[in-house]
């Protein structure tokens, strides 16, 4: 049970959905953003949402500083790309082996040159940095949940340590994609309609705050995090983090075994909260980043000083994190 990183500032904040009930619980939904022609032959399907999002929430901020002074942090959730689509008009009409079959989609006009570039594991990372010409650190991750996590952690600890004065932290997939369906249903098709989301937080340092004179209008902190809570590590963890005055929003991954009892313990709560699963479109691009968005749009409305996220994924992997409300 790993013990917390000091506070950020979070100065943006933003989410790309389809709509569904889940999306409801944001502040808005922006439209897609208009994305250069050469641009987009590099872009995975999730890139857009991304870009959306990325955009919206630095809508009243200026990237004026020096490129090196921002940094990217990225996570893609799900398998974006490619599909039996993009392959089939190169697809010749008869072939005799696989070698023929794989030397005329080689060949072929007809078959995207960027399919591998589309398909990378860093894809946003770079799209992202090429729409902003950014250049200073950057990481991406994948693996769902937990890229999402690693993503957070990353940008917090870059800041804490001066790699960077703002930090872009990029989510942007969807957990529930065609081959995920797939693989659950063998004897089913495989569909190739794909419904992404993306949310992007904008962290910031104290000398970016001070230099510039912008407000934070959240603070986020790394309660905690790790695998599998026994019970006592878990009655410890919210007798000290979620209290009566909090509002709690969580979202578990496969409510099964200790993943059950960690949702049960939660449901329990004596506290406002949002059992996120319970939310139909939930299941799109769920992970702490999304549902930090969530809270704070909550804390918002309803004039809550403090939120808890809690998010734990298939595997068990859990965290904690909270939210100051720096908006009343």
């Amino acid at each position: 049970m790993n013990s917390h990183l000091s506070s950020v500032a979070l100065v943006g904040v933003a989410s790309s959905f389809a709509d569904s009930e889940f999306s409801l619980l944001f502040d808005n939904q922006p439209e897609h953003i208009a994305v250069p022609r050469k641009l987009k032959r590099y872009m995975a399907p999730a890139a857009i949402n991304s870009l959306t999002a990325t955009s919206e929430a630095l809508a009243h901020i200026s990237l004026a500083e020096r490129a090196t002074e921002v940094g990217i942090y990225t996570s893609q959730t799900g398998y974006g790309s490619p599909f039996y689509s993009e392959f089939s008009a190169a697809l010749p009409e008869s072939a005799d082996s696989a070698a023929q079959t794989f030397k005329a989609l080689w060949s072929s006009e007809r078959v995207n040159p960027f399919l591998i570039t589309n398909a990378l594991n860093n894809n946003l990372l770079g799209i992202s940095g090429l729409n902003w010409q950014l250049n200073g650190d950057a990481c991406a991750f994948i693996r769902d949940q937990l890229g999402a996590f690693g993503a957070l952690q990353e940008a917090i600890v870059a800041i804490d340590a001066g790699e960077c004065q703002l930090a872009i932290v990029a989510i942007a997939g969807n957990s529930n994609d065609p081959l995920a369906r797939w693989l659950q249903d063998s004897e089913s098709e495989m569909a190739e309609e794909v419904t992404n989301g993306a949310t992007t937080l904008i962290l910031a340092s104290e000398e970016w705050l001070s230099k510039t004179g912008h407000k934070a209008v959240a603070r986020l902190s790394i309660l905690a995090s790790g695998y599998h809570l026994n019970t006592e590590q878990l009655n410890t963890l919210i007798a000290e983090y979620v209290k009566p005055s909090h509002f709690l929003s969580y979202y578990i991954e496969s409510a099964k075994g200790k993943n059950r009892i960690l949702a049960d313990a939660l449901a329990s709560c004596n506290v406002a909260n949002h059992h996120l699963n319970s939310y139909s479109g939930s299941d799109i691009c769920p992970g702490v980043v999304t549902s930090v968005a969530c809270n704070l749009s909550t804390l918002r409305k309803q004039n809550h000083s403090t939120g808890v996220c809690v998010n734990c994924d298939q595997a068990g992997f859990y965290s904690f994190v909270r939210i100051e409300n720096e908006s009343l």
